[in-house]
């Protein structure tokens, strides 16, 4: 495969220097190589064209002829100037993937034909729910994006004492909008889960009954906590992670999540904020 992209390269980097007659013996030469390369390099290829095409979100993927609308068909139409023909990625957020191609367009739909369909496989890691409290403007959004980037299951916002929430910044849709443009992003299938904001005492009743299940982890920043091994040997499973607001759990908050099971987990030296704690020990939690 090696020897083929060289060959390749240096054909196309001297094509230019050749007369138009010999330049036109070349490239179909070239084209005839590229018909017999072996499989492994018609596989490479491929996989390289597929991982440069455009995605785009789009629920319903179980039929034949798909429509993308609102916002997604606007990126498609007016940001990618897709035309009739081109081809893309869709993707609905369940973990299914399909290959298309435009057929058509209004103003606000472009309307699709698969060509192949396929479902990826779960995560090999482990289920990682990180509860937050939402820090402030463009920060949530950072948290938002890098949280799907790397894999995190499900995002919870957390009301606690110390929580200062801007309702607008901690809306619903604006924070989806945030996910799928992450997903499109990164080439993930499937949606970081969003649930709104919920109180601490709530989340605990939770985690008591067993309606929200894991290995509990609360982040808090004492000088006498022994960090997270880089190399602990922890089975996969469902883990939880707990972020306070600025300022940290009140000793009460912190209580109660020891009462129901929680390990306290830090950063030796220094203390992180929301959004820093939020990706670094959700990171942790994925690999170890």
């Amino acid at each position: 495969m090696v020897r083929c992209r060289t060959a390749i390269s240096e054909t196309l980097r001297h094509r230019s220097s050749f007369h138009p007659r010999q330049r036109r013996g070349n490239l179909e030469d070239l084209a005839v190589g590229l018909a017999q390369t072996p499989k492994s390099t018609d596989r490479w290829l491929r996989d390289r064209t597929t991982l440069m095409l455009p995605r785009a979100f789009c629920e319903l993927l179980l039929t034949d002829d798909v429509v993308v609308d609102d916002t997604e068909a606007h990126h498609l139409l007016h940001v990618l100037r897709l035309k009739s023909g081109d081809p893309l990625q869709l993707f609905n957020g369940c973990g299914m993937e399909v290959d298309a191609v435009v057929t058509r367009s209004s103003r606000r739909e472009v309307f699709c034909t698969v060509q192949a369909r396929r479902q990826t496989s779960p995560m090999s890691h482990a289920h990682v729910t990180v509860i937050a409290a939402p820090p402030k403007a463009d920060r949530l959004k950072w948290m938002v994006e890098k949280l799907t980037e790397i894999g995190v299951a499900r995002l919870i916002l957390l009301q606690t004492d110390r929580t200062e929430v801007i309702s607008s910044e901690s809306r619903q849709d604006k924070l989806r909008s945030y996910v799928i443009a992450a997903c499109k992003q990164c080439r993930r299938n499937e949606l970081l889960q969003l649930s709104p904001l919920q109180k601490l005492t709530s989340v605990l009743d939770d985690i008591t009954a067993t309606r929200l299940a894991g290995e509990l982890w609360i982040a808090h920043p004492t000088p006498s906590i022994t960090p997270l091994p880089y190399h602990a040997e922890m089975p996969i499973t469902s883990r939880l992670l707990l972020i306070g607001p600025e300022g940290g759990f009140t000793e009460i908050e912190l209580q109660a999540a020891v009462n129901v099971g929680a390990r306290m987990i830090s950063w030796p030296h220094t203390i992180l904020r929301i959004e820093t704690a939020a990706i670094v020990f959700a990171t942790q939690l994925l690999t170890n």
